[in-house]
């Protein structure tokens, strides 16, 4: 790896012991060295050529015998050395410090779970939530170790989340206070969970562009909505669209049975029955494959349905690795001591030292 101009050899964190510039594309301000040094020369010549030209050299010599030719000569050295310092010290000398390992990064999602209640049927063993539970742990523990930065949204009639983040343990514990008994208001908005998932997405981007300094890259962006797709009035087709135009892909994981199931009613958090229209009869749940399907095929993701011998997310995340393979690999994190004062605090005593050195002998009275 090359840092500032100077090969590393070793890619193992540690501590540093080379002596690098930041800005080695600095280095034709080292070219005023000669200037400045030819500068001085040439006025020493212009002044002899005048001395020869004001008349009798004897009379000349006695004129400018007080003159101190070494003070002039220190005064030029001073001068030039200063100005070496100067354009070393533009370059950003920098020295020691330590380097890191940086797990590998460029994935940026956000989990958007269907917490509603129909997530409590039971067509999905042992449960749609219970499974839920376990998709989510395995694809948070892979995330983890990967070091992609996931976000998560929570929905039902509404939706409430966390932005992205590294600390997935922060998402665990967010997690374990959700429950789908107890999420209000009721329904199944997906709109406003899809909506609220490109929020952080792009706030993400945002923080990322005004971070990096000169790098063009930028991390991949997707969406997970886990859900049985059956949504009331949020129109999800649209931020999908919008999701589209921003270069968000929407993977769709389908979590129940085409044949459906009642869905539960809970009364203090305890079962009280099955929920029922005006007519008495049971609402079912089913999934909606056809509209999960749309949902992913408008920002050319992925649908993945939920079964019992295979878990969804793992094929989704075999989908995503594949998005940005290039970007999949640990990088070298180097954090050096700045050593330019190093070299302006001479800087300044040589111009001071120029400044002070007269070009006269003082004479004796």
């Amino acid at each position: 790896m090359i840092v500032g101009g100077v090969l590393l050899a070793s890619t193992q964190p540690g501590t540093l012991d080379a002596v690098v510039f930041a800005h080695v594309d600095l280095w034709p301000l080292l070219l005023l060295l000669p200037l400045v040094a030819g500068g001085f020369v040439w006025a020493a010549r212009q002044r002899r050529r005048c001395l020869r030209g004001l008349g009798n050299p004897a009379l000349v010599e006695r004129l400018t015998a007080t003159a101190h030719h070494g003070n002039r000569l220190i005064r030029a050295v001073a001068f030039v050395a200063a100005t070496a310092c100067v354009c070393l010290a533009l370059m950003r000398l920098q020295y020691g410090g330590t380097a890191k390992i940086v797990p590998a990064s460029g994935l940026d999602v956000v989990i958007a779970v269907d917490y509603s209640k129909s997530m409590l049927a039971q067509d999905v063993y042992p449960s749609r939530s219970e499974r839920l539970e376990a998709e989510l742990g395995r694809f948070l523990d892979d995330a983890d170790r990967r070091g992609d930065r996931v976000g998560l949204v929570i929905f039902a009639g509404g939706a409430r989340g966390l932005p992205v983040t590294r600390d997935t343990r922060l998402l665990k514990l967010y997690l374990e206070h959700a429950d789908p008994r107890t999420e209000t208001p009721g329904g199944t908005a997906l709109g406003r969970a899809l909506k609220l998932a490109l929020a952080f997405l792009v706030d993400a981007r945002a923080e990322e562009q005004s971070t990096e300094e000169g790098g063009s890259g930028q991390s991949d962006q997707a969406i997970i909505l886990l859900t049985d797709g059956e949504d009331n009035s949020s129109r999800p087709l649209e931020v999908a669209e919008e999701a589209a135009r921003l270069g968000v892909r929407i993977y769709t994981v389908g979590i129940g049975s085409r044949s459906g199931e009642p869905i539960a009613k809970f009364k203090d958090g305890q079962p009280d029955g099955y929920v029922t229209d005006d007519e008495g009869k049971y609402l079912m749940t089913r999934l909606d494959e056809e509209s999960l399907q749309r949902l992913a095929a408008a920002t050319q993701g992925r649908y993945v349905r939920v079964e019992a011998e295979r878990f969804g997310l793992d094929e989704v995340r075999a989908v995503l690795e594949g998005t940005s393979r290039s970007q999949r690999e640990d990088t070298i994190e180097i954090h050096r001591r700045e050593g330019f004062v190093f070299l302006l605090a001479p800087a300044l005593l040589l111009l001071c030292v120029s400044m002070v050195l007269g070009e006269r002998r003082r004479e004796r009275r």
